[in-house]
């Protein structure tokens, strides 16, 4: 595996699962506000648009867990490249 390639994996995963999070944040905080309000502990006056909270959230939380997931499969891959290499010697 490249560096390139072990990179674009890294940055694509984490684009995709911030892609998936900002949806999923989003569809919360619309469908389902009082989630927000209960783990934040917001009272129901409270001026925060929590659609666009979930928003935020689901894009951070996202990216952080699809940048953990690229880098457990490059650094998979990378192991069993060199594990495969090695026995072949």
């Amino acid at each position: 595996m490249t560096v390139l390639r072990g990179f674009l994996i890294t940055i694509s995963s984490g684009v995709a699962f911030g892609s998936f999070g900002a949806v999923a944040g989003y569809l919360l905080g619309s469908a389902a506000p009082d989630y927000y309000r209960t783990v934040f502990q917001l009272p129901p006056e409270s001026p925060i648009n929590l659609a666009q909270a979930g928003l935020g959230l689901g894009v951070t939380q996202g990216t952080a867990v699809g940048l953990f997931v690229g880098l457990v499969i490059v650094v998979t891959v990378a192991w069993y490249n060199s594990r495969t290499a090695a026995g072949s010697r």
